[in-house]
């Protein structure tokens, strides 16, 4: 099982959107995947697991999309030259040891010319950390809102042949 994450938990982004396309490649290549959308999390759950034992809500969401999936794909958008802070704050809020062996691929994506370098790297750096395999190529989707039309429809191939060729290899990863 493939879990990927839309790293943010703001109503109707381009992260969820670029989710979905990742999932539905997946899908077609006849890989097991689901989504944890962020939005779907609730900042109590995370709160309220943080500093002693999980809610019943937050660890079923931690078992059903962490513990399941023996790869994650993160969809991280750019905030303020980084990720966001909910990410962090759901991360932190697991277990040390829920992120182990996993094997990750990172998509980072941004409005802006960067496609979220910097946050991608910072990402790294703690999956690392925390003793996950990330996967060496990464997708960086720069000025993400001019590749897709206003009804979230990708426009040319330049998002899908990046999801492929990383895909191609992360399956095998």
């Amino acid at each position: 099982m493939i879990t990927i994450i839309c790293g943010t938990n703001r109503p109707d982004s381009n992260s969820a959107k670029v989710s979905e396309l990742y999932a539905k490649t997946l899908s077609e290549r006849g890989e097991d995947c689901q989504i944890l959308d962020l939005l779907e999390v609730d900042a109590s759950w995370i709160q309220d697991s943080h500093f002693g034992d999980n809610v019943p809500e937050f660890e079923a969401v931690v078992t059903r999309f962490i513990h399941s999936a023996q790869k994650l794909v993160f969809i991280v958008p750019e905030y303020n030259g980084g990720f966001p802070g909910y990410l962090k704050y759901f991360i932190d809020a697991c277990e040390h040891g829920d992120w182990k062996d996993k094997k990750v691929a990172l998509i980072g994506l941004a409005t802006g010319r960067g496609g979220n370098l910097r946050g991608v790297d910072h990402l790294t750096g703690i999956l690392h950390y925390l003793g996950s395999e990330v996967y060496s190529r990464k997708v960086y989707l720069s000025q993400v809102n001019q590749l897709m039309t206003a009804e979230g429809q990708f426009v040319g191939n330049i998002v899908s042949d990046e999801i492929d060729a990383q895909i191609a290899g992360f399956v095998t990863f």
